[in-house]
């Protein structure tokens, strides 16, 4: 994990210099530079890190590299886009390791892109990509990733139509989620939601959210055995995804994100009208953690909406400062201090526990760090997975019901 730690730590060091004082454009420039730099090495050198390394993308690729027909590509369950970057990447090399060095160049860059463009704090939105396990996720669910990072850039497109009401910006949002449904199927959920996205946040629609919520979570069963039958099919409640549970805890930490932005939405409204969004997003993010509870593979839809959480929270922590600065009453200055050192705190100290408690819980199987430079032969290893890929298919266990649940 010590990996993990010098790294975060090079973040904090490096937005400690560039954006905790005399901040300045060019400043950000170059720490959302240092830190792309950072990331995008340490994802791509990765070997064997991340569940689906070893149990899903590089015997895949070993296997599509040696169908001379291609028709193991061709009617693999895939995306087209994804299929599509495989196959340019098939012409340059063979070795498998090219997958996990161009998605994390795509996911990276996207995502550091997006901070320098939307955050007024990149230091603090690329904290929390790395102490909310966002970028572990990068890790494991590759496409899944991918097609997150990709769909961030319709979240300024959907505020527009918020504020707006553009016509344009409504056909470049769906244009982006198809984009980003290219890669991973489950970005298509963004069209559903992008008709609840223009409910605003408040406190009778978040406890009529809170209704819904509680129905279908002990109703999963009954939901997912109806779905499966049309959509996702392999992931039907037989399957060893559905069987496993992902752990309460850090749930907790997505729930207080939601509470700091749902707490902060009158001074996000005033910013802008669209802003009431972020608070949708991380009510959506806590919702699909919240089922990830019932059915591990359900927390992974909460993609499609929780790398938009570190933006949101630095909005709100720059317009505290702001207000700060200008505040004239004595009394009042410092019960806003009093707020922003609140603010910080939760965002620094609770990120440093969230983030241990992931490296050791390790859900995505990024433990321990290691690097392709200090392994055996790389044929070795190819040779390891043509006897071992098959295996993989064969995880899930026959089902049964949970004796403490009715169906």
């Amino acid at each position: 994990m010590i990996a993990y730690y010098i790294m975060l730590a090079g973040v904090s060091a490096c937005g400690g210099l560039l954006c905790a004082v005399k901040r300045s454009r060019p400043r950000d420039s170059i720490f959302v530079l240092i830190c792309f730099t950072m990331l995008f090495t340490m994802s791509a050198i990765r070997y064997d890190v991340g569940y689906d390394y070893s149990f899903v993308y590089a015997p895949i690729y070993e296997r599509i590299l040696n169908d001379a027909s291609g028709e193991f590509l061709a009617g693999h369950r895939w995306e087209p886009g994804f299929k599509l970057l495989l196959q340019g990447l098939m012409l340059v090399t063979e070795n498998f390791q090219g997958i996990f060095v161009i998605t994390s160049l795509l996911i990276i860059l996207l995502v550091m892109a997006y901070f320098w463009l939307f955050s007024p704090n990149p230091f603090i939105s690329v904290f929390l990509f790395v102490a909310l396990s966002h970028y572990y996720c990068s890790m494991n669910f590759v496409r899944q990733t991918l097609a997150a990072a990709v769909a961030m850039f319709a979240f300024p497109l959907l505020k527009r139509v918020v504020e707006k009401r553009c016509v344009f910006s409504i056909a470049g949002y769906f244009a982006v989620v198809l984009l980003a449904s290219s890669f991973h199927m489950s970005a298509l959920l963004l069209i559903l939601f992008f008709f609840i996205n223009l409910i605003p946040v408040n406190k009778y629609v978040l406890v009529a959210y809170v209704v819904i919520t509680a129905v279908i979570y002990f109703n999963t069963y009954r939901i997912i055995d109806f779905v499966t039958q049309y959509w996702y099919q392999y992931y039907g409640l037989g399957n060893i995804h559905m069987q496993a549970t992902f752990a309460l805890p850090f749930t907790i930490t997505v729930a207080v994100v939601f509470i700091i932005l749902f707490m902060g939405s009158g001074m996000l409204k005033k910013l802008g009208r669209g802003n009431y969004l972020y608070v949708n997003y991380a009510f959506f993010t806590l919702f699909f953690i919240l089922m990830g509870t019932r059915h591990s593979v359900l927390d992974r839809l909460s993609l499609n909406f929780a790398l938009l959480a570190p933006v949101g929270i630095s909005i709100l922590v720059c317009e505290l400062s702001k207000k700060l600065r200008e505040e004239k009453v004595e009394s009042a200055a410092k019960r806003r201090a009093a707020v922003l050192a609140a603010l910080l705190i939760t965002i620094f100290g609770g990120g440093l526990a969230a983030h241990h408690y992931a490296l050791v819980m390790d859900h995505h199987g990024v433990v321990p760090y290691q690097i392709i430079f200090k392994q055996p032969f790389y044929q070795d290893y190819v040779e390891w997975l043509r006897e071992n890929r098959d295996g993989v298919w064969d995880l899930a266990e026959p089902y049964s019901e949970p004796e403490d649940i009715e169906i």
